[in-house]
Protein backbone atom coordinates (compact mmCIF):
# COMPACT_ATOMS: atom_id res chain seq x y z
CA UNK A 1 0.00 0.00 0.00
CA UNK A 2 1.10 3.57 -0.45
CA UNK A 3 1.02 6.81 1.43
CA UNK A 4 -0.77 9.74 -0.14
CA UNK A 5 -0.33 13.40 0.66
CA UNK A 6 -2.82 16.02 -0.39
CA UNK A 7 -1.79 19.36 -1.76
CA UNK A 8 -3.79 22.55 -1.85
CA UNK A 9 -6.60 23.05 -4.28
CA UNK A 10 -5.33 24.17 -7.66
CA UNK A 11 -6.87 27.45 -8.80
CA UNK A 12 -8.89 27.88 -11.93
CA UNK A 13 -9.84 25.07 -14.24
CA UNK A 14 -8.25 22.28 -12.16
CA UNK A 15 -11.28 22.61 -9.87
CA UNK A 16 -13.72 21.70 -12.60
CA UNK A 17 -14.74 18.42 -14.11
CA UNK A 18 -14.13 17.68 -17.79
CA UNK A 19 -15.85 19.91 -20.28
CA UNK A 20 -15.52 23.56 -21.17
CA UNK A 21 -13.52 25.19 -18.42
CA UNK A 22 -12.17 28.68 -17.79
CA UNK A 23 -8.62 29.68 -18.61
CA UNK A 24 -5.98 28.77 -16.03
CA UNK A 25 -5.20 31.75 -13.76
CA UNK A 26 -2.77 29.79 -11.56
CA UNK A 27 0.97 29.29 -11.57
CA UNK A 28 1.09 27.38 -14.84
CA UNK A 29 -0.69 30.05 -16.86
CA UNK A 30 2.03 32.70 -16.93
CA UNK A 31 4.54 30.30 -18.48
CA UNK A 32 2.20 28.12 -20.54
CA UNK A 33 2.28 27.87 -24.31
CA UNK A 34 -1.34 27.62 -25.38
CA UNK A 35 -3.46 27.09 -28.46
CA UNK A 36 -7.16 27.86 -28.78
CA UNK A 37 -9.48 24.88 -29.25
CA UNK A 38 -12.59 25.37 -31.35
CA UNK A 39 -14.65 22.46 -32.62
CA UNK A 40 -14.69 21.94 -36.36
CA UNK A 41 -11.55 23.98 -37.01
CA UNK A 42 -7.86 23.32 -37.42
CA UNK A 43 -6.27 24.80 -34.31
CA UNK A 44 -2.69 25.13 -33.11
CA UNK A 45 -1.23 22.70 -30.59
CA UNK A 46 0.93 24.33 -27.94
CA UNK A 47 4.67 23.76 -27.98
CA UNK A 48 4.92 22.39 -31.51
CA UNK A 49 4.15 23.28 -35.10
CA UNK A 50 1.14 21.02 -35.05
CA UNK A 51 -2.57 21.53 -35.68
CA UNK A 52 -5.56 19.56 -34.43
CA UNK A 53 -8.73 18.88 -36.40
CA UNK A 54 -11.49 18.45 -33.84
CA UNK A 55 -14.76 17.60 -35.52
CA UNK A 56 -18.05 18.29 -33.79
CA UNK A 57 -19.72 15.09 -32.63
CA UNK A 58 -16.55 12.98 -32.68
CA UNK A 59 -16.58 10.14 -30.12
CA UNK A 60 -13.14 11.11 -28.80
CA UNK A 61 -11.14 14.25 -28.25
CA UNK A 62 -7.49 14.98 -27.64
CA UNK A 63 -7.11 15.32 -23.86
CA UNK A 64 -3.32 15.36 -23.41
CA UNK A 65 -0.08 14.74 -25.26
CA UNK A 66 3.67 14.50 -24.73
CA UNK A 67 6.35 16.16 -26.83
CA UNK A 68 9.68 14.37 -27.17
CA UNK A 69 13.02 16.18 -27.41
CA UNK A 70 16.73 15.78 -26.61
CA UNK A 71 17.15 12.98 -29.18
CA UNK A 72 14.28 11.00 -27.68
CA UNK A 73 15.43 11.24 -24.06
CA UNK A 74 12.96 13.76 -22.60
CA UNK A 75 9.26 14.62 -22.66
CA UNK A 76 7.14 17.70 -22.02
CA UNK A 77 3.56 16.89 -20.97
CA UNK A 78 0.64 19.02 -22.19
CA UNK A 79 -2.91 18.92 -20.85
CA UNK A 80 -6.19 20.15 -22.24
CA UNK A 81 -7.73 22.95 -20.18
CA UNK A 82 -11.13 23.67 -21.70
CA UNK A 83 -10.37 25.80 -24.74
CA UNK A 84 -6.58 25.41 -24.78
CA UNK A 85 -3.61 23.12 -24.15
CA UNK A 86 -1.20 23.95 -21.34
CA UNK A 87 2.34 22.80 -20.68
CA UNK A 88 2.54 21.10 -17.28
CA UNK A 89 5.41 20.39 -14.86
CA UNK A 90 5.15 16.73 -15.90
CA UNK A 91 6.73 14.61 -18.61
CA UNK A 92 3.36 12.89 -18.89
CA UNK A 93 0.10 14.44 -17.73
CA UNK A 94 -2.29 11.67 -18.66
CA UNK A 95 -5.99 12.52 -18.56
CA UNK A 96 -8.31 9.66 -17.61
CA UNK A 97 -11.45 8.65 -19.51
CA UNK A 98 -14.37 10.51 -17.98
CA UNK A 99 -12.21 13.55 -17.32
CA UNK A 100 -12.02 13.51 -13.52
CA UNK A 101 -8.42 12.38 -12.97
CA UNK A 102 -5.01 13.32 -14.34
CA UNK A 103 -1.88 11.30 -13.57
CA UNK A 104 1.29 13.39 -13.55
CA UNK A 105 4.85 12.04 -13.61
CA UNK A 106 7.42 14.69 -12.77
CA UNK A 107 10.87 15.17 -14.34
CA UNK A 108 11.19 15.37 -18.11
CA UNK A 109 13.98 12.76 -18.23
CA UNK A 110 12.47 9.54 -19.52
CA UNK A 111 15.21 7.27 -18.23
CA UNK A 112 14.36 8.09 -14.60
CA UNK A 113 11.72 5.86 -13.03
CA UNK A 114 9.87 7.70 -10.25
CA UNK A 115 8.72 6.58 -6.79
CA UNK A 116 5.95 9.17 -6.60
CA UNK A 117 3.23 10.39 -8.91
CA UNK A 118 0.72 13.21 -8.66
CA UNK A 119 -2.94 12.31 -8.92
CA UNK A 120 -4.97 15.40 -9.77
CA UNK A 121 -8.69 15.42 -9.00
CA UNK A 122 -10.24 17.85 -11.46
CA UNK A 123 -13.54 17.72 -9.59
CA UNK A 124 -12.11 19.08 -6.33
CA UNK A 125 -9.05 20.80 -7.79
CA UNK A 126 -6.72 19.00 -5.38
CA UNK A 127 -3.43 17.31 -6.14
CA UNK A 128 -2.62 14.12 -4.23
CA UNK A 129 0.99 12.92 -4.22
CA UNK A 130 1.07 9.13 -4.14
CA UNK A 131 4.13 7.30 -2.80
CA UNK A 132 4.70 4.07 -4.71
CA UNK A 133 6.17 0.72 -3.63
CA UNK A 134 8.65 0.67 -6.55
CA UNK A 135 10.05 3.05 -9.18
CA UNK A 136 7.66 3.34 -12.14
CA UNK A 137 7.15 4.70 -15.65
CA UNK A 138 4.53 4.49 -18.41
CA UNK A 139 1.06 5.37 -17.07
CA UNK A 140 -2.16 4.05 -18.59
CA UNK A 141 -5.73 4.50 -17.36
CA UNK A 142 -8.34 1.76 -17.35
CA UNK A 143 -11.26 2.32 -19.70
CA UNK A 144 -13.51 3.32 -16.78
CA UNK A 145 -11.01 5.94 -15.61
CA UNK A 146 -10.76 4.49 -12.09
CA UNK A 147 -7.46 2.60 -12.07
CA UNK A 148 -4.00 3.72 -13.11
CA UNK A 149 -1.47 1.15 -14.33
CA UNK A 150 2.30 1.71 -14.21
CA UNK A 151 5.31 -0.46 -15.04
CA UNK A 152 7.51 -1.26 -12.02
CA UNK A 153 11.30 -1.70 -11.84
CA UNK A 154 14.28 -2.62 -9.71
CA UNK A 155 17.03 0.00 -10.18
CA UNK A 156 20.74 -0.70 -10.73
CA UNK A 157 23.75 1.46 -9.93
CA UNK A 158 24.59 2.01 -13.60
CA UNK A 159 21.20 3.64 -14.19
CA UNK A 160 19.63 0.66 -15.91
CA UNK A 161 16.41 -0.90 -14.61
CA UNK A 162 14.93 -4.38 -14.48
CA UNK A 163 11.20 -4.80 -14.98
CA UNK A 164 9.64 -6.62 -12.03
CA UNK A 165 5.92 -6.25 -12.75
CA UNK A 166 3.37 -3.49 -12.40
CA UNK A 167 1.72 -1.11 -9.95
CA UNK A 168 -2.01 -0.34 -9.89
CA UNK A 169 -3.36 2.81 -8.26
CA UNK A 170 -7.00 3.07 -7.19
CA UNK A 171 -7.77 6.71 -7.93
CA UNK A 172 -10.65 7.13 -5.49
CA UNK A 173 -8.87 5.37 -2.62
CA UNK A 174 -5.44 6.76 -3.58
CA UNK A 175 -3.77 3.44 -2.78
CA UNK A 176 -1.07 1.65 -4.76
CA UNK A 177 -0.36 -2.07 -5.08
CA UNK A 178 2.78 -3.72 -6.49
CA UNK A 179 2.34 -6.98 -8.40
CA UNK A 180 5.32 -9.06 -9.49
CA UNK A 181 4.69 -10.48 -12.96
CA UNK A 182 6.41 -11.66 -16.10
CA UNK A 183 10.04 -12.34 -16.96
CA UNK A 184 12.69 -9.89 -15.83
CA UNK A 185 14.05 -7.65 -18.57
CA UNK A 186 16.93 -5.25 -18.02
CA UNK A 187 16.37 -1.96 -19.88
CA UNK A 188 18.42 1.20 -20.24
CA UNK A 189 18.52 4.52 -22.11
CA UNK A 190 15.77 4.67 -24.76
CA UNK A 191 14.33 1.34 -23.61
CA UNK A 192 13.23 2.68 -20.22
CA UNK A 193 9.49 3.28 -20.29
CA UNK A 194 9.33 2.00 -23.86
CA UNK A 195 10.34 -1.66 -23.75
CA UNK A 196 8.43 -4.39 -21.89
CA UNK A 197 5.95 -1.96 -20.37
CA UNK A 198 2.58 -3.18 -19.11
CA UNK A 199 -0.82 -2.26 -20.60
CA UNK A 200 -4.38 -3.08 -19.65
CA UNK A 201 -5.61 -6.07 -21.67
CA UNK A 202 -9.06 -4.81 -22.61
CA UNK A 203 -10.42 -4.70 -19.05
CA UNK A 204 -9.33 -3.42 -15.65
CA UNK A 205 -8.65 -6.94 -14.30
CA UNK A 206 -6.10 -8.05 -16.92
CA UNK A 207 -2.78 -6.63 -18.11
CA UNK A 208 -0.36 -7.63 -20.84
CA UNK A 209 3.25 -7.08 -21.86
CA UNK A 210 5.67 -8.18 -24.54
CA UNK A 211 7.35 -11.30 -23.16
CA UNK A 212 10.47 -11.62 -25.32
CA UNK A 213 12.72 -9.32 -27.32
CA UNK A 214 13.09 -8.43 -31.02
CA UNK A 215 15.78 -11.09 -31.41
CA UNK A 216 12.95 -13.67 -31.42
CA UNK A 217 11.72 -12.47 -34.82
CA UNK A 218 8.17 -11.33 -35.65
CA UNK A 219 6.68 -14.83 -35.95
CA UNK A 220 7.95 -15.84 -32.52
CA UNK A 221 7.20 -12.66 -30.62
CA UNK A 222 5.06 -13.38 -27.57
CA UNK A 223 2.64 -11.11 -25.70
CA UNK A 224 1.57 -12.45 -22.30
CA UNK A 225 -1.63 -11.66 -20.39
CA UNK A 226 -1.66 -11.61 -16.57
CA UNK A 227 -4.33 -11.22 -13.92
CA UNK A 228 -3.96 -8.64 -11.15
CA UNK A 229 -2.20 -11.17 -8.94
CA UNK A 230 0.52 -11.62 -11.55
CA UNK A 231 -0.55 -15.07 -12.77
CA UNK A 232 -0.06 -15.64 -16.49
CA UNK A 233 -3.42 -16.34 -18.13
CA UNK A 234 -2.65 -16.38 -21.83
CA UNK A 235 0.09 -15.91 -24.41
CA UNK A 236 -0.36 -14.52 -27.93
CA UNK A 237 2.34 -15.75 -30.34
CA UNK A 238 3.14 -14.44 -33.81
CA UNK A 239 0.70 -11.51 -33.76
CA UNK A 240 3.37 -8.80 -33.79
CA UNK A 241 4.51 -6.60 -30.95
CA UNK A 242 3.07 -3.61 -29.11
CA UNK A 243 4.04 -0.09 -30.17
CA UNK A 244 5.40 0.81 -26.75
CA UNK A 245 6.90 4.10 -27.93
CA UNK A 246 3.67 5.68 -29.13
CA UNK A 247 0.58 3.80 -27.91
CA UNK A 248 -1.15 4.96 -24.74
CA UNK A 249 -3.84 2.24 -25.01
CA UNK A 250 -3.53 -0.70 -27.44
CA UNK A 251 -7.07 -2.07 -26.94
CA UNK A 252 -10.21 -0.87 -28.69
CA UNK A 253 -12.99 0.69 -26.55
CA UNK A 254 -14.92 -2.61 -26.40
CA UNK A 255 -11.81 -4.58 -25.42
CA UNK A 256 -12.42 -6.93 -28.35
CA UNK A 257 -9.44 -5.89 -30.51
CA UNK A 258 -5.89 -4.69 -30.03
CA UNK A 259 -3.31 -3.18 -32.35
CA UNK A 260 0.23 -4.41 -33.00
CA UNK A 261 3.23 -3.70 -35.21
CA UNK A 262 4.11 -6.48 -37.64
CA UNK A 263 7.56 -5.33 -38.77
CA UNK A 264 10.82 -7.12 -38.03
CA UNK A 265 12.57 -4.56 -35.81
CA UNK A 266 10.90 -2.52 -33.10
CA UNK A 267 13.93 -1.18 -31.25
CA UNK A 268 13.84 2.12 -33.15
CA UNK A 269 10.25 2.74 -32.13
CA UNK A 270 8.13 2.48 -35.23
CA UNK A 271 7.41 1.61 -38.82
CA UNK A 272 5.89 -1.21 -40.77
CA UNK A 273 2.42 -2.68 -41.22
CA UNK A 274 -0.23 -2.70 -38.51
CA UNK A 275 -1.98 -5.82 -37.25
CA UNK A 276 -5.43 -5.79 -35.67
CA UNK A 277 -5.82 -8.81 -33.40
CA UNK A 278 -9.05 -10.41 -32.17
CA UNK A 279 -8.36 -10.74 -28.44
CA UNK A 280 -10.57 -13.82 -28.03
CA UNK A 281 -9.29 -15.91 -30.93
CA UNK A 282 -5.74 -14.55 -30.99
CA UNK A 283 -5.92 -14.19 -34.77
CA UNK A 284 -4.82 -11.21 -36.84
CA UNK A 285 -8.07 -10.10 -38.49
CA UNK A 286 -6.77 -7.03 -40.33
CA UNK A 287 -3.39 -5.98 -41.76
CA UNK A 288 -2.69 -2.61 -43.33
CA UNK A 289 -0.34 0.33 -43.69
CA UNK A 290 3.18 -0.50 -44.79
CA UNK A 291 3.81 3.25 -44.76
CA UNK A 292 2.51 3.66 -41.19
CA UNK A 293 5.16 4.78 -38.70
CA UNK A 294 3.22 4.21 -35.47
CA UNK A 295 0.04 2.80 -33.96
CA UNK A 296 -1.24 5.63 -31.75
CA UNK A 297 -4.50 4.19 -30.40
CA UNK A 298 -8.20 3.98 -31.17
CA UNK A 299 -10.88 6.36 -32.42
CA UNK A 300 -13.70 3.84 -31.99
CA UNK A 301 -14.06 0.08 -32.52
CA UNK A 302 -14.15 0.51 -36.30
CA UNK A 303 -11.27 3.00 -36.62
CA UNK A 304 -7.67 3.14 -35.39
CA UNK A 305 -5.39 6.17 -35.03
CA UNK A 306 -2.08 5.82 -36.86
CA UNK A 307 0.89 8.04 -37.62
CA UNK A 308 2.31 8.65 -41.08
CA UNK A 309 4.99 11.01 -42.34
CA UNK A 310 4.97 12.94 -45.60
CA UNK A 311 7.52 15.50 -46.78
CA UNK A 312 8.60 16.49 -43.29
CA UNK A 313 5.06 16.58 -41.90
CA UNK A 314 3.92 14.02 -39.35
CA UNK A 315 0.24 13.15 -39.67
CA UNK A 316 -2.05 11.37 -37.22
CA UNK A 317 -4.98 9.83 -39.06
CA UNK A 318 -8.21 8.09 -38.29
CA UNK A 319 -8.36 5.02 -40.55
CA UNK A 320 -10.77 2.14 -40.88
CA UNK A 321 -9.50 -1.35 -40.16
CA UNK A 322 -8.52 -1.95 -43.77
CA UNK A 323 -6.31 1.14 -43.58
CA UNK A 324 -8.58 3.20 -45.83
CA UNK A 325 -11.05 6.06 -45.32
CA UNK A 326 -8.25 8.17 -43.82
CA UNK A 327 -9.10 11.44 -42.07
CA UNK A 328 -6.30 13.68 -40.82
CA UNK A 329 -6.64 14.42 -37.09
CA UNK A 330 -3.27 16.10 -36.44
CA UNK A 331 -0.70 17.58 -38.82
CA UNK A 332 2.69 18.51 -37.42
CA UNK A 333 5.61 20.11 -39.26
CA UNK A 334 8.90 18.63 -38.06
CA UNK A 335 11.60 21.23 -37.38
CA UNK A 336 15.27 20.22 -37.26
CA UNK A 337 17.09 20.90 -33.98
CA UNK A 338 20.67 20.54 -32.71
CA UNK A 339 20.35 16.83 -31.82
CA UNK A 340 17.26 15.62 -33.66
CA UNK A 341 14.01 17.48 -34.19
CA UNK A 342 12.74 20.26 -31.98
CA UNK A 343 10.04 19.13 -29.50
CA UNK A 344 7.44 17.13 -31.41
CA UNK A 345 4.61 14.73 -30.67
CA UNK A 346 5.39 11.21 -29.48
CA UNK A 347 2.30 10.18 -27.48
CA UNK A 348 -1.20 11.51 -28.04
CA UNK A 349 -4.03 10.67 -25.65
CA UNK A 350 -7.49 10.71 -27.24
CA UNK A 351 -10.21 9.90 -24.68
CA UNK A 352 -13.87 9.16 -25.11
CA UNK A 353 -16.20 12.05 -24.48
CA UNK A 354 -18.22 11.94 -21.27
Amino acid sequence: MSAASTGPAVPGSWAHHAGIEPAVPGSWAHRAETGSVEQGRWIKLAGTRGELNEAAGAPVRLASYSLVFDAGQQHYGYLREGDRFVRTPYREALAAPGGRWVAGIEDSRLWLAKRKIDLIDRRSGRTHTISLPAPVTSPEWSADGRTLLLTAYRPHRDGSLTTIGFVTVDAAERTARLVHAGPRHRVSDWGIGRSHRFYFAGSADRVLAVRNGPEAGPRKRRIAVYDLDGRQRRVYTGVGTLDEWHTTTPFSPSGRLFGTLLGDSRDSGGGGPIGIVDAETGKIVHRFGRDVRAFAGWYDDEHAIVQRERAGTRIYQRVDLSGGDAVDLIREKLVAGPADYRPHLERVNFVRRS
